[in-house]
């Protein structure tokens, strides 16, 4: 937690501050004034804006400034304590942003320095939202109930390529121009190193292609990182489109280049990291296709024109339960044993059949070779036994080796257990695991396997790479298997038939009492550090947004339900008995607000409708109790009359609902927009000397309406959304850019005043 240097703090509200709105014109000679200096005097001929609201009132007029903005000190925050009484905070401080540089604990430094601050300057500070759907640590929040899995995971490193025990000058295919071979490393310092690309002949957005098989058991989804070392020569390639991951063809960026890793110059960057499940620099996420991979072409480095690089002692980390395997190598069968095949339309068996060989590479050992004549799209159809206590739908995956003479397109892959067909995504085809006729090359073809409806439940395609697993043959330790390529010219060898698993684990899920007890300490927490963060000896803040945003439905990565955990009604009540309990020692009484921004895009009248209900609700219970309503209202000033006599009616309709609860009410972030007739929105910079007296007209009518219709004993006062216009936004405010005032000025005056004086202003 941070600490408060109590200094005196360096301003002084002087005349001559206040004047500094006024633009000064000398005249010598006797002409006619511009218009625009005529509006500019006009202007400044009113006092500051809170000297319309009596020194008696308790009237809160406030703005929305940044607490960045407020602490700073410059010329918003002394236009807003020359004009404003109170000041708005509401937005700057949100759990998802507040978290301390270790990422476990709250940092609620700012929070007490912004509260001594508004205390010096004598101004009100109007709390930020405690409890809110919205701006949530989600990620950690879910971390914290997430299921308890026995066993400890099984970590380790898998060297790929080291290079030392590789010839002097054996070449690499690329995957374009460019060559690639085994030299020496010039510095002396690494052995044997991979030379990509030459300056004669540089790997031009071209990658050397490297063939991993993995250790028995391991898939690529079980790898966390991959690390290698990198030496650009000079700087030829370190910048381009940056260093990238090639598997099996897929590209994927990491989110940086070679100067960013300290590889160029000449200098060998050692250990650089690239994670495989986190895309944050540097990283990526793999693809669900490719974690069931058993062997595959790798390529890592440089996407640039003029890329000349070395690599060497590349290796990944996996970090995965212990997996286990069960392989078909054909190597116990004699040679010209037979195996059945399938008809792939409906997966009954043909007479046809395929038989064991060598394998032509004489690498492999046995192999079955897939081919009959005048015969197309051959499945061979094969017993498989898991053993026992295993069952297809433990399965992440199943892979084989395959040596492709024909048949790289057609239908793409297909398989069936039992006879009955599991749907695989779409462009899962020979091709797509690099097997191309004729290329007398072995390649690991792998399917990950999921439960049936995994993705066509939700009506998502079925990733490449990604199979569906019929319901009725997950549980069978024993089926027969058939694997095949749907073309009419598949022509291949096939080997290492290999099915892959995890160890069985034990998850055991957190109760929902237990889920509600952590989720009512996470949010004491928060709301407990910010509201007595808010207590000191010059100001203590009183007033907060205890539930902001309760219609609100939005969902992005950081919107967190709490009455998921904490129930519908219960986790405000635990909202407002946090604030108040944690004050309750200071004698401090506290005022609770529910927020909620309300739109002349809304049905304004329901919307309070809506609120008063939930307000009522959770105030069931005789011992919660919301003080009043802060309304973030969005106005909006239509050039259609009928438009605006509607939005007109819909303000008043507003004010009167909420008058009736007998609460305190509030109105915040008060905003202004023009509308043409055809409903677009104009924007401020663009807005006639009319338009700006129409909108200015609309503001003063809402303020005014707010003080007719709410009882003087239920205001709170008013906040603007913004001081200051910003050029092409469309908010219309009571200031320029420079901090010059404009029309919404007057239009704020007026509303302050009675509408009496108002009417007298007018008739002078």
């Amino acid at each position: 937690m941070k600490y408060i240097n109590h200094k005196l703090i360096g301003f002084v509200v002087t005349a001559s501050m206040l004047a500094s709105c006024v633009d000064k014109y000398d005249f010598d000679i006797p002409v006619e004034k511009p218009a625009e200096v005529e509006n500019s005097e006009y202007l400044a001929s009113f006092d500051v804006l809170k000297s319309y609201i009596g020194e008696n009132s308790s009237f809160a007029l406030a703005a929305n400034l940044s607490a960045e903005e407020f602490m700073s000190q410059e010329l918003a925050y002394s236009t807003l304590i020359s004009n404003f009484n109170a000041v708005d905070i509401n937005g700057s401080f949100a759990p998802a942003d507040m978290v301390d540089d270790n990422g476990s604990e709250y940092d609620f430094g700012d929070m007490q320095t912004i509260a001594f601050l508004a205390g010096e300057a004598g101004v009100s500070l109007y709390g930020t939202t405690l409890c809110s759907n919205q701006n949530q640590r989600k990620a950690y929040y879910e971390s914290l109930i997430a299921p308890v899995v026995t066993g400890e995971p099984e970590t380790g490193i898998t060297t790929l390529f080291d290079f030392d025990n590789v010839a002097l000058g054996t070449t690499y295919n690329m995957t374009g121009g460019g060559e690639a071979k085994i030299i020496e490393d010039p510095e002396g310092e690494s052995g044997r190193v991979l030379s990509v690309g030459t300056e004669a002949n540089p790997a031009a957005n071209s990658w050397a292609e490297l063939n991993v098989r993995l250790p028995e058991g391991r898939t690529l989804g079980d790898y966390v990182t991959l690390t290698f070392d990198l030496r650009h020569v000079r700087d030829l390639g370190i910048y381009g489109s940056g260093l990238k991951l090639l598997i099996n063809g897929k590209k994927m960026s990491i989110g940086v280049n070679g100067n960013e890793v300290k590889a160029s110059n000449d200098k060998w960057a050692r250990g650089v990291t690239v994670k495989l499940n986190d895309a944050t620099a540097p990283g990526c996420v793999l693809p669900d296709e490719l974690k069931g991979l058993t062997s595959f072409t790798l390529c890592i480095g440089a996407e640039s024109s003029t890329a000349v690089y070395y690599l060497d002692n590349i290796y990944m980390n996996y970090e995965a339960v212990k997996s286990y395997s069960h392989t078909i190598d054909f190597e116990d069968d004699e040679i010209g044993k037979t195996y059945p095949t399938i008809n792939p339309s409906d997966g009954t068996q043909r007479d046809q059949k395929v038989s064991v060989t060598t394998d032509p590479d004489g690498k492999n050992g046995k192999s079955l070779y897939v081919k009959v004549e005048n015969q197309t799209k051959i499945f061979p159809k094969i017993t498989v036994n898991l053993g026992e206590g295993i069952t297809l739908g433990d399965c992440k995956a199943v892979s084989m080796d395959m040596r492709l003479n024909a048949g790289q397109y057609g239908d793409g892959m297909g398989m069936f257990i039992e006879g009955k067909k599991a749907d695989i995504g779409k462009g899962t085809s020979a091709l797509y695991y690099g097997c191309t006729n004729g290329s007398n090359e072995w390649k690991n073809v792998s399917i990950s396997l999921v439960k049936k409806g995994t993705y066509t439940d939700a009506g998502q395609e079925i990733p490449t790479g990604v199979a569906e697993i019929p319901a009725e043959v997950a549980d069978l330790s024993v089926f027969d298997f058939a694997i095949g390529s749907s073309s009419g010219e598949w022509d291949a060898y096939i080997d290492n038939i290999r099915f892959t698993w995890n160890e069985k684990q034990e998850v055991i899920e957190k109760t929902d009492e237990e889920k509600k007890e952590i989720f009512t300490e996470e949010m004491k927490k928060w709301i407990g550090g910010m509201v007595y963060a808010g207590i000191n000896e010059t100001n203590s803040v009183k007033v907060w947004n205890i539930i902001g945003e309760p219609l609100d439905d939005m969902q992005d990565e950081n919107t967190f339900d709490w009455s998921k955990y904490l129930g519908a009604e219960d986790y405000a009540r635990t909202a407002i008995q946090t604030a108040r309990d944690t004050v309750k020692d200071a004698g401090v009484e506290l005022q609770l607000f529910v927020s909620q921004t309300v739109s002349q895009l809304d049905n304004m009248a329901q919307m309070a409708d809506r609120l008063i209900a939930l307000v009522d609700k959770w105030e069931a219970d005789n011992a919660s109790r919301i003080d009043g309503y802060n309304i973030l209202l969005h106005a909006i000033c239509s050039k259609n009359a009928d438009t605006q006599e509607a939005n007109r009616q819909a303000v008043t309709a507003l004010f009167e609902r909420l008058a009736a609860t007998g609460k305190i009410v509030r109105i915040s972030d008060l905003s202004m927009m023009m509308q043409d007739v055809k409903g677009n929105f104009i924007e401020a910079g663009k807005l006639k000397t009319a338009e700006r007296k129409e909108a200015a007209d609309y503001m003063a009518f809402i303020m005014q309406e707010y003080r007719r219709i709410i009882p003087e004993a239920q205001q709170f006062g008013i906040a603007l959304a913004s001081m200051a216009e910003s050029a092409g936004e469309n908010l219309i405010c009571p200031w320029t850019s420079d901090y010059n005032r404009n029309g919404m000025y007057e239009g704020i005056v007026n509303g302050l005043k009675d509408a009496s004086e108002t009417e007298n202003d007018e008739n002078e």
